[in-house]
């Protein structure tokens, strides 16, 4: 996720699978790569995306609006999925 504060109230932008398609088109990388090795510039060129897919109007080259907006920030999200809960009911046969 990257956390934008252009103004007062801070703007949360999560990417798609139509932005990580478009990341792997560009760079010639796969998915695994962004999970095994994310770079910062990813993780931005996929908000650039978001925010162009959404109608904003922003520059033609990712890097130019990315100088523009120092104020971005990376927020790793982790998955908060218990595998393996506890507290399931019993079903038949168990």
């Amino acid at each position: 996720m990257v956390k934008r504060t252009a103004s007062a109230e801070p703007e949360y932008i999560y990417t798609t699978l139509f932005c990580i398609a478009k990341w792997e088109e560009k760079f010639n990388r796969k998915i695994q790569d962004l999970v095994n090795a994310a770079r910062l510039s990813d993780w931005t060129f996929m908000a650039y995306t978001m925010l162009r897919t959404r109608g904003e109007k922003l520059p033609d080259d990712y890097m130019d609006w990315l100088e523009q907006n120092p104020e971005l920030e990376i927020i790793p999200v982790s998955d908060q999925t218990n595998p393996n809960p506890t507290d399931a009911e019993l079903t038949d046969g168990n």
